[in-house]
């Protein structure tokens, strides 16, 4: 739908034009800043129903279910370095302007946009959202919040200095099936928390590439912005190797399948069980070094006890051995037919018993192993004592925008969840176990890490906070 009348007021300083404000940013020079975009309820802004005026950047691909969900807000602009992979937003929404390049829709459209949706390739969310961000835009950025530390940390810096209202696109935080599970675990239905498995079926062997060198050349589609879609990476050749869906086997633009689906399934972890950091990240993949990640992986985290809460050891497990899913052995007190048979599973392994959710995201009704114990369980459930939220990951995001509160996954959360994620990538890039010190962002004797924690950017790529 087109953009509508103006709901949602913007506020910025006069000083300074909104071309030289952007030019400064591609600089990396200082900035002028921008306040908040939207005017709260709370301040005698709009009320609850008003439309939001939203941005999108990346469209394609993840970007597609937004882009045609979300149209209870106004749209201003449409940007996807790939307009065939956008068509089907494009064709809905014919009037919205279209862009390439993220640069020229915040010159020329930033005063209208609100909140911006990002749906890039990891890699480009450090430059998208630090743009929007120094803009005063709110800024939902999918999952993980960046592929490296540094990074991850620049833009929860940001979006401290910024005072915007964030979120990461970790859906399940906002499911009622996460806290439906937590209410269990908290009542004892297992006994107490010490071991926890996860596995997933990504990378499947589609989109993964055991190259250890840079892919070769290939034609490039006339008009296509590869300096856009780099976003300062490392200059080399276009290829289909890396768009549009093989790019997450590259550690220059993704960080395999810990990043795409480890931050999903730690964030219920972490939800359930806030078990922090861990103390100590071992990792027994079948490669080291060069530009791809591994084919499977098996990762250790060990975390300190909390509170009254035992230590906990959780195992990750991904991608494929020959042509076998890589999976747990055995699962204490899970049937081997259902291990054999999951692709997706979240297991907490209790002193009593064990609790899973066979997907990526505890959407589905939890199970108790052995099954005595859960018939023993349903007869006493615990009542629902979490609050549920109303709507999507996306309507919460917008209630925080609206009404001054903050969201479920904003990156206050969803920073050091993605930090603490990365420390597998650390022990599967190093093969050496990663002791971390998050004061001084380094691992306890492996100075390999240091070259690892943030991307070799061009400069003018990197925007200061």
């Amino acid at each position: 739908m087109p953009h509508h009348h103006r709901q949602i007021t913007s506020a910025r300083p006069a000083s300074i034009s909104r071309r030289e404000a952007l030019r400064r940013l591609a600089l990396g020079a200082a900035s002028a800043w921008a306040f908040p975009a939207i005017v709260r309820a709370r301040d005698g802004g709009p009320s609850a129903n008003s439309r939001i005026n939203l941005a999108f950047i990346g469209v394609g691909g993840k970007g597609r279910e937004p882009a045609l969900s979300l149209s209870a807000n106004n749209y201003v602009a449409f940007c996807d370095v790939d307009p065939d992979r956008a068509v089907d937003a494009y064709k809905q929404f014919p009037n919205v302007p279209q862009f390439k390049d993220f640069r020229a829709m915040f010159d020329r459209l930033g005063r209208e946009i609100d909140a911006v949706v990002i749906s890039t390739p990891d890699h480009a969310h450090y430059t998208t959202g630090m743009v929007a961000m120094q803009l005063g835009k709110h800024v939902y950025i999918e999952k993980p919040l960046a592929p490296t530390i540094w990074e991850t940390r620049q833009l929860h810096a940001m979006a401290k200095k910024s005072r915007v209202v964030t979120q990461m696109g970790v859906q399940g935080h906002s499911f009622s099936g996460l806290r439906v599970l937590k209410e269990w675990i908290d009542a004892g239905a297992v006994g107490e928390i010490s071991e926890v498995y996860l596995w997933t079926d990504r990378l499947n062997l589609q989109r993964w590439s055991g190259l250890q060198t840079d892919a070769p050349a290939e034609p490039m589609p006339a008009g296509y912005p590869w300096e856009v879609w780099l976003s300062g990476r490392r200059p080399r050749p276009y290829t289909s190797r890396y768009v549009p869906q093989a790019w997450r086997s590259w550690w220059d633009f993704g960080s395999g399948a810990i990043g795409d689906i480890a931050v999903h399934m730690m964030d219920v972890v972490e939800t359930v069980l806030g078990v922090g950091f861990p103390t100590r990240v071992t990792d027994n993949s079948p490669h080291r070094g060069g530009p791809t990640v591994p084919r499977c992986s098996d990762t250790l985290y060990e975390y300190p006890a909390r509170g009254s809460r035992p230590a906990v050891k959780l195992h990750w497990c991904n991608g494929y051995k020959g042509d076998a899913l890589n999976k747990p052995a055995a699962v204490p007190h899970v049937p081997a037919a259902l291990i054999a048979k999951e692709t997706n599973v979240i297991a907490f392994v209790g002193t009593r018993g064990t609790i899973l959710v066979p997907d990526m995201r505890a959407s589905s009704r939890p199970q108790i192993f052995p099954l005595e114990l859960e018939k023993e369980f349903y007869t006493h459930l615990p009542p629902a004592t979490i609050p549920r939220l109303k709507g999507s990951h996306f309507d919460d995001w917008f209630r925080a925008i609206r009404d001054g509160g903050k969201a479920g996954a904003d990156f206050d959360y969803s920073a050091p969840l993605t930090e603490a994620v990365l420390l597998g990538t650390l022990a599967q890039r190093t093969g050496q176990p990663i002791i971390w010190n998050r004061e001084k962002m380094s691992a306890l004797d492996v100075p390999a890490v240091d070259a690892l924690l943030k991307p070799n950017l061009a400069p003018e790529w990197i925007i200061p906070v």
